[in-house]
Order: C-alpha cells, then structure tokens, then sequence
C-alpha cells in the first residue's frame, strides 16, 4: 500500500507543478459567450448595451475583457471592442493592459491608436501618470498624431458635456 502512494503523491506534485490551478482561470464558455456578444458586426452599438449585455453572462468581466483584446487570435474588430469596453471598467488591471497594448511595437497599430483613445479617457488613475506614460509616445510616428490630439481633446471638454458646477447652480433653482 504504502509503495502505491509515494509515486501517487510524487506524480500529484508534478502535475501541480507543471499544470498548476489558478483561480484567475477563465471559463471558457464564458468567455465563448462574450466574444461572441462582442463579435455582432451588424450593429455598432454604445459601450453602454455591450455592458449590459455582457453583463448578464457574468457581473465582472473584465479579465474576459483583456482576455480577448490580447488574444491574436480574434479579429481586430472584437478585439477593439473589448479596448473600447475596457473604458467602464477603470481599475489598476485594466489601466496595466492597455499600457501593454499600448507599448506593444508589434501589435497591430489601430488597436495601440485605440488603447491610447482609451487610457486617455480613464478618470480613475493618476493624471501625472497617465500624462507621463502618454507622452513616452509624443514622437512616435504613429503614434505621436493619436497622442497630440487625446491632449487636445482633454483641453477642450466636449460641448454636450455638462460642467458639475453649472449643475450644481441649476439644482439649487
């Protein structure tokens, strides 16, 4: 009995050691399920109804997400999807993915374009770093004309957006 259980245990470990489990493994049928909402080419619909969408497979999708936008084996189209997703889900992780995508010399320029239209629109991370990260890429060939104008377009805010404080006045009227 006890010669059966010194190559189980020695085979267990090597196993464990060569294929080891991670709770950061993905479901496959999940992910399955959301390259697929991603890959709907019939409409090219806001960020917003991808969400929600995807948010009926699974409440945090966002290493699904990354998932897909690294993967070369996606087309570029589902791939920029899950960039452009990467924008409702603002964390640490996703800031370090896009930063990746983003210095990635060899990864296919309108994704690294679309990462830096991204990152430059995250809220939540430092400003002096996104600023500093950014502009590593100031004189980039092709990079450097998406930089410039993510700077211009950080300058002047969007029209049709709200300023806080003009909606603080109208709230006390």
């Amino acid at each position: 009995m006890k010669q059966v259980r010194f190559p189980f245990i020695i085979l267990s470990l090597c196993i464990f050691v060569m294929f080891p489990i991670n709770a950061e493994d993905l479901d496959l049928q999940t992910y399955l399920k959301i390259k697929e909402i991603l890959s709907n080419s019939h409409h090219q619909e806001e960020g917003e109804v991808y969400k929600e969408r995807i948010g009926k497979v699974i409440d945090l999708p966002l290493p699904y997400l990354i998932k897909i936008a690294q993967s070369k084996d996606n087309y570029v189209f589902i791939r920029a999807r899950a960039i452009r997703l990467m924008e409702l889900y603002q964390n640490p992780t996703s800031q370090v993915a896009l930063e990746k995508t983003i210095e990635d010399s060899h990864e296919n320029s309108h994704l690294r374009k679309l990462a830096i239209n991204t990152y430059s629109r995250f809220s939540k991370i430092d400003p002096n770093r996104q600023t500093q990260f950014i502009k590593k890429f100031e004189s980039d060939k092709e990079l450097g004309p998406v930089v410039k104008n993510t700077k211009k377009n950080n300058l002047n805010p969007k029209q049709n957006q709200i300023d806080p404080n003009k909606l603080k006045q109208m709230n006390r009227n």
